[in-house]
């Protein structure tokens, strides 16, 4: 190797520097080469989340998605009771039709995710389908104590479908 001075020996300052070892930010004795697509820090595979843009370390990914949590805290009570009163009115006459009520619950279920959105202006919240399922589930608690089965298929085709609607972005 050829050093800036013509000469071919290895000064000291070089094999530090050559020889230096990068490892992970969270991880030191995890050595790495894989950087942080955003802020450049060193992360290892245990820290890296795979993105569409890259590899991410999990502050920044953290911070992306906390641009999409536009929810405020009455948002969370607004899709309670829209999803309660919904879901609560269509279990009663749903849950009589029998085995009908398997293709219609899903429809349902989108209904209700529907008008959430539209009550609560889209915004986004990590924990607002957590809130409607467990108003849901709420309910629901009337039917099921009779132990009906089709309100229990209900619930759950419902809920499900509600869930995946107004789950949050993420990454």
């Amino acid at each position: 190797m050829c050093c800036h001075d013509g000469s071919t020996e290895l000064k000291e300052a070089d094999v530090d520097e050559v020889g230096q070892t990068t490892v992970c930010t969270n991880h030191p004795n995890q050595p790495t080469a894989l950087r942080c697509n955003r802020c450049d820090k060193p992360i290892c595979t245990k820290c890296a989340q795979r993105t569409p843009v890259g590899y991410r370390c999990k502050k920044c990914v953290r911070g992306q998605q906390s641009m999409f949590e536009t929810v405020l805290w009455r948002d969370y009570v607004v899709t309670a009771l829209i999803a309660m009163l919904i879901h609560g009115v269509a279990g009663i006459l749903l849950v009589r039709l029998g085995w009908f009520a398997i293709l219609l619950a899903p429809m349902m279920g989108g209904f209700i995710a529907n008008v959430i959105r539209r009550a609560i202006n889209r915004r986004r919240g990590r924990y607002l389908a957590y809130a409607a399922v467990a108003a849901m589930v709420l309910a629901s608690l009337p039917n099921l104590l009779f132990w009906n089965v089709w309100s229990l298929i209900y619930l759950i085709l419902s809920a499900s479908t509600v869930y995946v609607r107004l789950r949050g972005t993420s990454i």
